[in-house]
């Protein structure tokens, strides 16, 4: 009996627990306004219309809004904690003299990495962007493959340059970099949202506006090294891409003073090596969980500052270009993990990032989406926020589009 007895002590005792339970107090919720407004030089000041999304870092929650006549999400029954927020409008044709004072389609991005809501209240975002058209990047290929035996093989990657306008436009003079390797830890160079810091820059060869002319609609590839890869005895049979003469238009030739390790191939002319971060390398390797590229304006680079990481402890220097230089840019970063605050390169160039996970050797690839096709000719994402523009390719392909 007295077995009995304690079983029905301990079962009443459960009972008055979950009971209790009830009376627990709920998660107090909070309503919270954010206002999205326009450049300080458009003629309207915040923007109707545009695309909210919050990601919640510690749930992983995604709430996605539009901004109301005045420019404004209002968030209702909102969680307190820290949020992501990214911001984008299209302007269309239609609306850009009323709203930009100027002719022609826009793409305006912000982002803001780390919101803190802990109590009601109000924040503003203010876009910023451009007119739609110009280069961008349309892929960017560099995580690497596999052996046939199992080994990394770093020397197939590409960057492909895609003339998304309605002109034909001149790839000479044209520079290209990317900043230090993607991480989990931040950089103290996000700190200065004015400049990008590149761990290597190269130049397209030729006077600007004159040589390398590129039609609408069509593209120049910049391999790692120009060959091709499936049957090149110094290649790799499982690469995913031909990068030989007739792909490839120029190839990255590693050759700074008192390295000989690179191979140059004589069929794919090179590109101009203007600075790297390390001289010891075998090849240009922009990080196999990637980095920062951005395509930059023609200009004299040579003279720019160097400069290393402020707090870090290797003397590791840095080209400092001003933001304003750079024509497209996308943040690549290892996976889905990685928030904002990682970033490498400043919110209005890229207000998102993009990934393809795994890292080295996983032979994929992120590739621009297409946006629309006129006359034949195919317009690519530009949103300024690589988050929505780019997808994972998986066999990345030159000159072939996002399916």
């Amino acid at each position: 009996m007295k077995k009995i007895s304690c079983y029905i002590y301990l079962i009443a005792l459960l009972a008055l627990f979950c009971g209790c339970r009830k009376d627990f107090a709920p998660v107090n919720t909070l309503s919270y306004t954010i206002a999205i407004r326009y450049p300080d030089i458009y003629n309207e000041r915040f923007a109707q219309g545009a695309a909210v999304t919050l990601k919640n870092t510690f749930t992983g929650q995604i709430t996605q809004l539009t901004s109301n006549g005045k420019g404004e999400v209002d968030l209702h029954d909102i969680l307190p904690g820290i949020y992501t927020v990214t911001a984008s409008r299209e302007i269309t044709e239609a609306e850009s003299v009323a709203i930009t004072g100027r002719e022609g389609k826009a793409f305006l991005n912000a982002a803001i990495a780390s919101l803190r809501i802990q109590a009601s209240g109000r924040t503003e975002i203010q876009l910023s962007g451009g007119a739609v058209g110009g280069f961008v990047i349309k892929e960017f290929y560099y995580t690497g493959s596999r052996t046939p035996n199992n080994a990394s093989y770093l020397y197939d990657g590409f960057v492909e340059i895609y003339n998304n306008s309605t002109d034909t436009l001149y790839a000479g003079g044209i520079s290209f970099g990317a900043t230090k390797s993607a991480s989990p830890t931040a950089t103290k160079f996000i700190e200065d949202q004015d400049n990008v810091y590149l761990a290597s820059l190269w130049t397209i060869p030729g006077t600007a506006g004159e040589d390398h002319p590129v039609a609408p609609g069509k593209s120049i590839v910049i391999a790692v090294d120009g060959i091709n890869h499936k049957t090149d005895p110094n290649g790799n049979s499982s690469a995913p891409a031909d990068l030989g003469a007739g792909i490839a238009d120029f190839e990255t030739y590693f050759n700074p003073p008192g390295n000989s390790n690179d191979t140059d191939s004589p069929d794919v002319p090179n590109v101009t090596l203007i600075h790297s971060s390390s001289l010891t390398l075998f090849d240009w390797l922009p990080g196999v969980n990637g980095s920062g590229l951005v395509l930059l304006s023609p200009d004299d680079y040579t003279g720019y500052e160097t400069v290393t990481e402020p707090g870090a402890t290797v003397s590791t220097r840095y080209m400092k270009v001003p933001a304003d230089k750079v024509i497209d840019g996308i943040d690549c970063v290892a996976n889905s993990t990685i928030t904002l605050d990682k970033k490498r390169l400043p919110s209005k160039i890229d207000a998102g990032v993009a990934f393809v996970g795994g890292g080295a050797g996983t032979a994929k690839s992120v590739i621009r989406k297409v946006r629309d096709e006129i006359n034949g000719i195919k317009v690519l994402m530009d949103t300024n926020n690589s988050s929505s523009d780019f997808a994972i390719n998986d066999t990345p392909s030159p000159k072939s589009y996002s399916k």
